[in-house]
């Protein structure tokens, strides 16, 4: 199960939903009508390839640009079972591009002066080792260099804990055998340990858990209707089912492992839709999540104690970095000629794509309830998109 929150049927049946500002373009074809056919037909291309080639029962895409929803669709199926069709507002996982709804969260709390960036993690975890040398920053960062829980021996195993307990969960990571990759700040590497740190200490600090937390401050006020941090005991009205691939099953997939999601918690546990997404990356991206100041600190590339910048690192860049830099939760750079920001997410049977390309003014949303090459074909995803849009 180390697969767990990684950095992105031929017969299955075709549905599509288009919003209100895609459907009324309905008349004589103008210039505008035929952009919009002609980003209809590359986004249908693109599914009916995933489908074809059998990579994902179902998917969902949602396309904004200069902060207009463009177009958002379902294709395949959300349950091979009772087969239920994906539509716009199909439910998926998101593993971790939740990372930047926690790293958010951490920022508002340090707007209000209730927390700093700075604060070390003996403020929060006297007990954890080595927890004076390390930062709120370097944990936003993944510089901090505690070892990553999910590619632990025995994770999801007996000596895992697989419920939400913060003191069961925190000892988990604190025995990791070595429990440091290198001295605090003195590199990199993708850890989803820090980010269920941050998840406890904003609970913390915030006096009520971190799902409440962002309900109220960024869910409700942005109309984020079909984000929360997910639940499998909850009843989500239009929830994706999640697959794992099984070219020799005789359909193709089978269902999931089965995980807590208090286990991924502010590493990896968002549900949410293609359009609240669009919603989330436009709000954030415009100033109404956070201040201009935290945003610039949330998109400003990781650097390690000595000034350098964490993809630096290594002599060969680390794969994860590979053309990019980390901020907080996001990521940033460059890659055939466009410029990115954001994020992807693997959880047990789902693969998710948020990603914005400010040169373009273009948002995609890729959803996938399986893990696989679906999710990793958003850059091809996005090259037909940009020939679609371009002026």
């Amino acid at each position: 199960m180390n697969r767990l929150f990684l950095i992105a049927a031929s017969t299955l049946l075709l549905w599509a939903y288009t919003p209100a500002s895609v459907a009324a373009q309905t008349g004589p074809q103008t210039s505008a009508s035929a952009a919009a056919g002609e980003l209809e037909s590359a986004v249908d291309a693109f599914a009916r390839n995933v489908l074809d080639e059998s990579q994902a029962p179902g998917l969902s895409i949602g396309i904004a640009r200069g902060g207009e929803t463009l177009l958002v669709r379902g294709y395949g199926l959300a349950n091979l079972e009772h087969q239920v069709e994906v539509t716009g507002d199909t439910v998926f996982r998101i593993g971790s591009v939740t990372k930047q709804f926690t790293a958010a969260a951490i920022l508002l709390l340090a707007e209000e002066g209730r927390l700093s960036l700075d604060d070390t993690l003996d403020q929060y975890f006297p007990d954890f080792p080595r927890s004076d040398e390390v930062t709120i920053r370097q944990l936003l960062q993944h510089t901090s260099g505690i070892r990553n829980y999910t590619s632990l021996e025995g994770f999801m195993g007996t000596t895992a804990p697989l419920d939400h307990d913060e003191p069961r969960m925190v000892a988990y990571i604190a025995n990791a055998d070595p429990l440091y990759d290198f001295d605090p700040g003195t590199g990199w590497s993708y850890s989803n340990s820090g980010y269920m740190l941050l998840d406890y200490i904003a609970e913390r600090v915030a006096g009520e858990p971190l799902a409440d937390f962002l309900r109220t401050r960024i869910f409700d006020p942005l109309g984020m209707n079909h984000t929360r941090m997910d639940n499998a005991a909850e009843i989500v009205p239009g929830r994706a089912q999640g697959y794992d691939s099984a070219p020799d099953s005789p359909a193709g997939f089978t269902n999931t492992t089965h995980l807590s999601l208090t286990v991924a918690a502010g590493a990896g546990a968002i549900r949410s839709t293609p359009d609240d997404l669009l919603v989330w990356m436009d709000a954030l991206l415009d100033g109404r999540v956070v201040s201009q100041e935290s945003l610039e600190q949330m998109l400003a590339p990781a650097r390690l104690n000595d000034g350098r910048l964490a993809r630096e690192y290594l002599e060969d860049p680390h794969p994860a970095l590979a053309g990019m830099d980390y901020g907080f939760g996001i990521m940033v750079g460059e890659r055939h000629g466009h410029r990115f920001i954001g994020h992807g997410g693997s959880i047990n049977g789902f693969n998710a794509s948020l990603m914005h390309y400010p040169d373009e003014e273009v948002t995609i949303v890729l959803l996938v309830n399986t893990i696989g090459p679906a999710a990793r074909g958003a850059p091809a995803l996005a090259e037909a998109v940009f020939e679609a849009v371009a002026d």
